[in-house]
């Protein structure tokens, strides 16, 4: 992505008992900074969650949210890399997923 550079990534294991293996803040282009990224391990890896709300019909909304693969795939390679250079053990034997179902090199 040309306009947009990942900054800055801070990353907090809180892993939940169940799929949540932690959290990231995401700084972009040194301007924004996007809270609460989840990393989860899915049925076919991991992947990162959008941060998001809950609407009154019960339903989630996602409040941030890349708009290309090419995005997804950035933020998603970023939040990783944090993930696996300060906390390996979270990270060790998994296989990462972005978007839907494409594995992104390890």
């Amino acid at each position: 992505m040309e306009h947009v550079r990942i900054s800055r990534v801070q990353v907090f294991p809180q892993a939940d008992g169940k799929n949540t293996l932690g959290y990231a803040h995401v700084t972009l282009s040194d301007a924004f900074v996007v809270k609460n990224l989840r990393l989860v391990k899915g049925r076919k890896g991991v992947f990162i969650g959008m941060p998001s709300f809950r609407l009154r019909n019960g339903e989630y909304a996602d409040v941030f949210f890349p708009v290309s693969r090419e995005a997804r795939s950035l933020l998603t390679e970023a939040v990783v890399n944090a993930f696996r250079e300060e906390h390996p053990e979270l990270m060790a034997g998994l296989e990462v997923y972005d978007a839907d179902t494409a594995p992104l090199s390890a």
